[in-house]
């Protein structure tokens, strides 16, 4: 039985991709949705619908609420405050660690698993045995296996753990191309020279309004472990990941912690 069933569905609406300036690690918004959230739109045109009444009380409702809603239309799309971001960086951090734990447990339970010498998590020769292969015939090792059911659990976790009101200011393994035509990335299902990071923040609905960015990584052999994010290809990643934004550092969250670019 696999380890870990999710499903999900996302709808994008993309925009020209909009940089704020960095201060310090981050910079900070208070700006709030308001009842602009609550306010029916007009799915082909995006103007605000005020549906009919017949009673005065209820058009004088309905005329106040689409004031409000238009008042707070140029806050809708916004981006995460000092405090939230803090949040989503704490709720991370956290979910990394559980699935990383959670998995290596369950793993040695399942069928066709096998219990590790150490107890807890594999060590370098379990890491690098083979337990499969992929589609294309390449062989599996349990390292492989282990990140990506750990991927899955974080994902799960994310999803289940993050506020309501976030939920549309992040979105799981986006995919992005350049694109010239407005001097910022779209999304993209596929391709080479794409981007495809674990977990981004971003603008309200809009997931090329990129705020900050987040790779996740679970590293099996002993080396690896406790900074993740030194390896030459990692840093080389994330890098490519920093051109997404410039309003915080890009990171690597393992179980070990949060890594930032640039940042010891």
């Amino acid at each position: 039985m696999a380890l870990i069933s999710i499903s999900c569905t996302t709808t994008f609406h993309p925009s020209p991709s909009r940089s704020g300036q960095l201060t310090g690690a981050r910079s900070q918004f208070n700006q709030s949705c308001g009842l602009a959230c609550a306010a029916p739109v007009n799915a082909s045109t995006g103007e605000i619908v005020v549906p009919a009444a017949t009673r005065a009380g209820q058009v004088l409702e309905k005329v106040v609420q689409a004031v409000e809603a238009i008042q707070g239309l140029n806050t809708l799309e916004r981006a995460l405050t000092g405090a939230e971001l803090d949040l989503v960086e704490a709720t991370l951090k956290d979910c990394v660690a559980q699935a990383h734990a959670d998995i290596n447990e369950a793993y040695q339970q399942r069928e066709g698993g096998f219990p590790f010498e150490n107890g807890k998590f594999p060590n370098d020769a379990e890491c690098l045995k083979r337990v499969g292969f992929d589609a294309s015939g390449e062989k599996v090792t349990l390292a492989q296996e282990l990140g990506r059911l750990k991927h899955a659990a974080a994902f799960a976790c994310f999803k289940a753990r993050l506020p309501p009101n976030l939920r549309e200011n992040f979105t799981v393994e986006p995919r992005y191309k350049p694109d010239p035509e407005v001097n910022g990335v779209v999304l993209t299902d596929k391709g080479v020279d794409t981007l495809h990071p674990d977990f981004v923040v971003h603008g309200t609905r809009n997931a090329t309004d990129v705020q900050c960015v987040y790779e996740l990584k679970f590293p099996c052999l002993s080396d690896q472990k406790l900074a993740p994010h030194k390896s030459q290809w990692v840093e080389t990643q994330l890098k490519a990941y920093q051109n997404l934004s410039n309003r915080c550092p890009a990171a690597v969250i393992s179980p070990a912690g949060l890594f930032q670019l640039g940042i010891p």
